[in-house]
């Protein structure tokens, strides 16, 4: 395995990971100072401590590594749309549901269902394959040595909710949308890492890098990066454009938005063209805005108007107090 040339204080915080100058613990704890999230640095150590063990790729045949997988449980007589409604409220309704533009979490939580990203991040910071067969590695050839460049092989037959194919131009317009200062996309800086994106065939696509990047996941993955956005949807252009998919967009995910009331409540569908036949469970979601964090809490705990409640940045004495009243609901 070939050594990274270090363009920055990450990058030679990376290499001395990797031959051992530093430990996990300390890669982790020197991460977060440069501002890199938990789940990056975790994730990135991983990689390192994984290329160190197998410093030969010819060692391990080919097709041995097992990706971490989505968790799923009870689902395989599961019928589409067979549960009753699913009640949400947090306590800021997003203002719109294109993640892309996001106002804050509360939007990036009004699209997640919706629009998805490439791999996702588990609870132990690993990555997961969602709208890709494999996570790209040095080992399995889809992840350069030096980390410039990786290849990013889809999932088939993927539909968004309007019944066109998911493809790699999809990948390719995601990044040239975001890079379009017109578009005033808040993850515009992640993407700027990004030097090309080359469709190789309608299941591939090549992105190449500017530099060695240790984040090369970094903006296909996760519910704050990681969308990608549908290129017949938006490639006409427009402010017009924006503002429709932003109030009501189309996706790849279980649901697609049935009506939405921006700053108040979002109704979602079950999406027919979702991939997993037997998924999602809940008929519909209501989305609700509760106002404020305890008026959530209480939505739920107290008078069972709602199912779950995100989020609880509440006082200690009023959560208390919620719960000594008695209640269906739990923390």
């Amino acid at each position: 395995m070939s050594s990274i040339e270090p363009t920055s204080k990450l990058g030679n915080l990376y290499s001395d990971l990797k031959r051992g100058a530093i430990d996990r613990r300390q890669f982790v704890e020197r991460s977060s100072f440069l501002g890199i999230g938990m789940a990056a640095a975790v994730f990135m150590a991983n990689t390192a401590q994984a290329g160190a063990q197998d410093a030969s790729p010819a060692a391990t045949p080919a097709g041995t590594t097992v990706d971490p997988q989505i968790p799923a449980a009870n689902t395989e007589n599961q019928t589409r749309g067979s549960g009753e409604e699913l009640r949400i409220i947090q306590w800021q309704g997003p203002t719109l549901l294109n993640p892309a533009v996001a106002t804050g979490v509360k939007d990036y939580l009004g699209g997640c269902i919706v629009l998805e990203p490439l791999m996702h991040y588990l609870p132990d910071a690993t990555i997961a394959p969602n709208l890709v067969t494999q996570i790209p590695s040095i080992e399995n050839g889809q992840l350069a040595e030096d980390l410039t460049s990786v290849t990013l092989t889809l999932v088939p037959d993927v539909l968004w909710s309007d019944g066109q194919p998911f493809t790699a131009d999809d990948i390719k317009f995601t990044w040239e949308w975001i890079g379009n200062p017109d578009n005033a996309s808040v993850n515009i800086g992640t993407f700027q890492t990004i030097a090309s994106v080359e469709v190789l065939d309608p299941l591939t696509a090549k992105v190449t890098f500017a530099a060695p990047n240790p984040l090369w996941f970094a903006p296909f993955t996760g519910t704050s990066t990681g969308y990608v956005l549908p290129k017949h949807v938006l490639e006409v252009g427009g402010q017009d454009v924006n503002n429709a998919f932003a109030i009501n967009p189309i996706g790849t995910g279980p649901y697609k938005v049935e009506s939405f009331s921006a700053n108040d409540q979002v109704i979602y569908a079950v999406n027919e063209n979702y991939r997993h036949p037997n998924k999602p469970f809940f008929s519909k979601v209501n989305l609700k805005g509760g106002g404020d964090a305890a008026s959530a809490a209480r939505a739920v705990l107290q008078t069972g108007d709602y199912d779950y409640a995100w989020n609880l940045q509440v006082e200690p004495e009023i959560l208390g107090s919620l719960v000594s009243e008695g209640g269906p609901g739990i923390v």
